[in-house]
């Protein structure tokens, strides 16, 4: 008889849907670098697309390369689902992980008083519906995304009058021109802070606090992520950052996060307004503080050792 506490343990990266552009990304070298980063864990790190059945067991799955779930966030929540019927044990937990994928998640942060920049979520963008967001945000300047979007996909910054005159913007991770967003939308003031001191992403593991870095676009572009040449830098976070990203992780729960990355930038009035909370498939930037990968590894040897699976786990 097989003893299978003698056994190595496993645990399952989620990759790229192949049928999908973001599956010939840069994901290959993210990956690598989470490996590289648990090469001293007691388990085998394996990997698959989050598109196709899991037919083996894992002690652990994990959907931190799970991009281009944008392009099919039906299948991929129906993936999650799948994942949480079976008692998979996921972290970040499939219910978690499902809830994160429309960017509509931000109401109910802000319901719960967690300070988000003013948005206003709309079925379709319409130029009534940026005269409203222009109005109430006392500013010309907006920016329009996609509910459901990663990589700055579709999303634009608009100054002019009519959504029908907009030529294509600027290409995103997919080299894919931008336009304004179909269906779900968001619009936003544009935060001037964007582009003079950058964007803020705080980094937590198991709820606690790791590092951050701060994003700082190329000059005349507004996208902070490494694909567009932004300027990275680990610095420490100013306590209202803090303050506004503990707000952002105790609204889920600090004990129910394998990992978080909660994004933000500072408003005109000098604080800091939400962005994101990536809870996904976000870039941990590990490479950026010698301390991260091993706070990383820490995590997940903490979630190897919780029993059980789905909501009712929790990490310590």
């Amino acid at each position: 008889m097989i003893n299978k506490e003698s056994m190595s343990k496993r645990i399952l990266i989620l990759t790229p849907n192949p049928d999908h552009p973001s599956h010939h990304g840069r994901w290959p070298y993210v990956l690598d670098v989470y490996r590289e980063a648990l090469a001293g864990i007691d388990a085998e790190i394996f990997d698959q697309p989050w598109s196709e059945p899991i037919a083996e067991d894992y002690d652990l799955i994990l959907p931190l390369v799970a991009w281009g779930y944008h392009n099919a966030p039906n299948s991929f929540i129906g993936a999650m689902t799948a994942m949480a019927a079976a008692e998979r044990r996921v972290f970040n937990p499939p219910e978690i992980v499902s809830w994160n994928v429309d960017k509509r998640y931000l109401r109910d942060l802000a319901e719960a008083g967690v300070r988000i920049i003013p948005t206003l979520f709309t079925e379709g963008v319409t130029d009534e519906d940026v005269a409203r967001a222009r109005a109430d945000f006392g500013q010309i300047a907006l920016v329009l995304k996609p509910a459901i979007s990663a990589g700055a996909k579709n999303t634009l910054i608009w100054e002019g009058d009519r959504l029908a005159d907009v030529t294509e913007g600027a290409a995103d991770v997919e080299d894919r021109k931008a336009t304004p967003p179909i269906g779900p939308a968001m619009i936003q003031p544009f935060m001037p802070a964007i582009q003079s001191e950058g964007e803020w992403s705080l980094l937590y593991f198991v709820g606690q606090f790791s590092h951050a870095v701060l994003k700082t676009p190329k000059s005349g572009d507004f996208r902070s992520q490494p694909d567009y040449n932004a300027h990275l830098r680990v610095l420490t976070p100013p306590p209202e950052a803090l303050q506004l990203a503990q707000s952002a992780i105790d609204f889920i729960g600090r004990d129910r996060l394998l990992y978080a990355r909660v994004d933000m930038v500072r408003a005109a009035d000098g604080g800091f307004s939400l962005m994101e909370l990536e809870l996904i498939e976000p870039d941990l930037y590990l490479t950026y503080d010698p301390e991260a990968s091993m706070r990383f590894k820490d995590a997940v040897e903490a979630a190897m050792r919780v029993c059980g699976c789905g909501s009712s786990d929790h990490v310590h």
